[in-house]
């Protein structure tokens, strides 16, 4: 007995989209690895922000700030390598260049001669644009039931709400900086 197989040409039927290795759709994947890779490039921006403040900053509360700053560095480098490994195994590639980065980023680099003040603002400023970006590709993670970049994304977001927390309590002005203080530009 001899089987045949026709082909069905009717236009009305789709293809599959190609799935990744991992099982994930590719055109997920592929909306999602581009906000990722803007995420590590704003993470290295920040990062050399952070270090830069630790080398050039100033101010009467400068002491303390050295004493935080490692932990944001910490957090930014931790957020790097996360963020590049999920790029590679959704088998996109991460940026490695510094022309890749600063291509990618979204904030601006600093000299790093900044007032103590200034660097919370300039850390509150980071973090707060990092959450909104880390909420748009958690969302689309989410939708293409991509769970290990979601979760990965959600353990980001944990440190930096916390310290967020943080800096805005240590931006609060004191009665004697309100009544005899300069305003600082918002």
């Amino acid at each position: 007995m001899l089987l045949r197989f026709t082909l069905n040409k009717n236009p009305s039927m789709t293809t599959p989209a190609p799935t990744l290795s991992n099982q994930l759709d590719r055109t997920w994947a592929d909306r999602l690895v581009p906000l990722l890779n803007a995420l590590i490039a704003d993470f290295e921006v920040m990062k050399f922000n952070v270090r830069g403040a630790m080398w050039n900053g100033w101010g009467e509360q400068f002491t303390t700030m050295v004493d935080i700053l490692p932990a944001y560095r910490e957090h930014a480098d931790h957020a790097v390598e996360i963020l590049a490994r999920r790029v590679r195994c959704l088998e996109g590639r991460p940026p490695a260049t510094m022309d890749a980065m600063i291509e990618n980023a979204h904030l601006e680099a600093n000299d790093g001669t900044i007032h103590h003040r200034a660097c919370i603002r300039m850390l509150r400023e980071s973090l707060s644009h990092l959450l909104k970006a880390e909420r748009e590709a958690l969302t689309l993670a989410q939708h293409a039931g991509d769970e290990v970049s979601a979760q990965s994304i959600s353990s980001l977001m944990s440190f930096q709400e916390e310290a967020l927390w943080h800096l805005r309590s240590s931006l609060r002005r004191t009665a004697f900086e309100t009544d005899y203080l300069p305003k600082e530009a918002p």
